[in-house]
């Protein structure tokens, strides 16, 4: 795997600044060149009139100007259209950096998906501020943030999703080219007009406009109007006749005047995000894949139409739509060719020809977006390892110098564990030690895992479980919910949900805090002996020692775990986990210790 540094990174702006300027130094000379060509053609047909220069010659170069004026504005919007792609490809970059120097604030944290009720996103940090969301994602569309929550809020039905998803996500890491310039793409969308279900609101039709018949009305129309003027300039007709003509072919759209109103102000701004999509799929269609899930998606959007053309094609019916706006041009292009009905004409046979497939391929495009972040937030972590699907049916997680992924790794403190099925590992340590932090750190790891990603360990093998936590809960004044109430809510849904599924991993942090030391004790023994009757596998970190005694019961269910601190000159903590019962706590020492130094 390449590593993506920040000089890495730095280099790729270097090399993109010499782009953009590139594109800026020919943006320059356009506005001069268009203005130069559209006053010559202006001079040129005036010069007939005023200065009696030969009629066709001028208005053979007047056309000329005019088709060169054309082409000046449309090379004009491309480079516009690369200005935009370059630096949409430096905030990439820029963002990048950020990410590598901890700070993720240009990325969308997801805290709308933030769910206290859901068995284990809430507690493990997976929506919020700093959480594992926040650093994977890379997303702009709406829907494929909300596909990459679903990823991390879902554990996959069987083994072999986890292994697609590794190989699709292991690809895109080695595409880094590819994954930039989509990104850089993406980053022209207006989440505020992307909503392509307003399309298939529009399900009226006109069959007589789009049935041959009705083309060839149309087109004997043009032709008659057309030749009128043409006549009339030649003299042989009155003018009369050709403006009765040209205003008979501006009456006619005028019948069909409310579809196209509605049609231009409910979807005609829809036209740059379908042309953003276009350029997606461009990008997709050069791509060649390997993997199965990547190779998949790209058949989904290129096997039975071209979804390229199909949406470049509506974004440029959706723009036309949109400039109706132009009383002028409208006039000109409805009273000479009817421009209108030819713009409904196309509108009604693109809704016949691709309307059914339209949210598919929207759907398949963000699916992408959402595993380019994926590849993104582990191209960027090299030291993280490719987890294994253990054979063993009886490990649920075994683990080498397993870390958290927020804690940076000049920071961090790695820790050994391995975990069997049915099994309660009790762990005991003082405040501060690290117990929550490890708890957490087994959550978020084993949800990357699944998910296709690396994980913080130089070595990690699991097997497919369910995942349920309890290690927030919170009181609720509003609505009469005391915090021991809340607790034993939770409980509840983890007792319901462990039923419900197959085995499950319960993360729990302190059982039954809102009581008294020996209801809590006896409360909790009595809890984990029934859930070791259920299809479970239990971490528990407490503070009360005498749960530990459940291990002289029995050893082969339960085992003592610690993080042990010293406080012979002054408080240290290790964060190293071990085997046993937890011997230092620190609540009165530190408390001793403020004691003496404000009193």
């Amino acid at each position: 795997m390449k590593e993506m540094d920040k000089d890495y990174y730095k280099e790729k702006i270097e090399g993109n600044a010499i782009e953009l300027n590139k594109v800026k130094s020919r943006l320059r000379i356009f506005p001069f060149l268009k203005l130069l060509f559209f006053l010559a053609a202006v001079i040129l047909v005036v010069a007939t009139y005023q200065w009696g220069w030969e009629r066709t010659t001028c208005f053979v170069s007047a056309a000329l100007s005019l088709v060169i004026f054309a082409l000046l504005y449309r090379w004009d919007e491309h480079y516009l259209q690369k200005r935009v792609y370059y630096m949409a490809l430096h905030s990439v970059y820029t963002n990048e950096i950020s990410f590598l120097e901890g700070d993720y604030t240009p990325f969308d944290n997801g805290e709308r998906f933030i769910n206290k009720k859901h068995p284990y996103s809430y507690d493990l940090d997976v929506f919020g501020e700093n959480s594992i969301y926040h650093m994977i994602n890379r997303t702009v569309t709406d829907e494929a943030a909300t596909i990459l929550a679903e990823k991390l809020s879902s554990i996959p039905d069987g083994e072999e999703k986890i292994l697609s998803r590794q190989k699709s996500l292991s690809e895109l890491v080695r595409k880094d080219d590819f994954r930039h310039q989509f990104m850089a793409t993406c980053k022209g969308f207006d989440e505020e007009k992307n909503n392509y279900r307003l399309i298939t609101e529009h399900k009226d039709n006109n069959a007589r406009l789009t049935s041959k018949t009705g083309l060839i009305l149309i087109c004997f129309s043009i032709a008659i109007t057309i030749a009128s003027a043409l006549l009339a300039w030649m003299g042989i007709l009155p003018w009369s006749l050709f403006i009765t003509l040209f205003m008979m072919q501006l009456f006619i759209p005028m019948t069909f005047h409310k579809v196209l109103n509605r049609v231009g102000s409910d979807i005609g701004f829809l036209h740059k995000n379908t042309r953003i999509h276009a350029d997606l799929l461009q990008i997709l269609h050069q791509e060649t894949f390997d993997a199965v899930e990547n190779r998949n998606l790209k058949e989904r959007l290129f096997d039975t139409h071209n979804s390229r053309e199909a949406l470049k094609e509506l974004s440029s019916l959706l723009k036309k739509f949109d400039q109706r706006n132009n009383a002028y041009i409208l006039i000109l292009l409805n009273g000479f060719f009817l421009r209108d009905l030819f713009l409904l004409r196309q509108f009604y046979r693109w809704k016949d020809n691709y309307l059914d497939h339209v949210q598919s391929w929207i759907t398949a495009l963000a699916e992408m977006e959402a595993r380019v972040s994926q590849a993104t937030y582990m191209c960027n972590l090299p030291e993280f390892t490719q987890p294994e699907i253990t054979k063993n049916p009886d490990i649920l997680i075994d683990a080498v110098a397993l870390g958290h992924p927020f804690i940076p790794k000049t920071k961090r403190v790695d820790n050994d564990i391995q975990i069997s099925k049915k099994q309660f590992l009790i762990i005991t340590g003082a405040n501060m030690a690290g117990k929550s932090t490890f708890l957490r750190t087994l959550g978020a790891n084993y949800i990357l895992a699944v998910n296709g990603m690396n994980v913080c360990a130089s070595k990690f093998s699991f097997s497919l479980f369910n995942l349920f936590s309890s290690m927030r809960n919170t009181d609720d004044l509003s609505s009469g919910t005391s915090y021991f109430k809340a607790e034993l809510e939770r409980m509840r849904e983890l007792i319901r949900y462990c039923r419900a599924h197959r085995h499950t991993l319960i993360i729990l942090d302190e059982l039954l805090k809102g009581t008294n030391s020996k209801d809590k004790l006896d409360g909790s023994v009595l809890f984990l002996k029934k859930m070791s009757e259920v299809p479970v596998t239990g971490i528990i970190a407490t503070h009360d020692l005498e749960l530990a005694k459940l291990e002289n019961e029995s050893p082969g269910l339960f085992q003592n775990y610690c993080f042990e601190i010293s406080l012979s000159e002054g408080e240290h903590y290790s964060y190293k986990i071990q085997r046993g019962v937890s011997r230092n706590l620190n609540a009165t020492y530190l408390l001793q210790k403020i004691l003496s130094e404000e009193l």
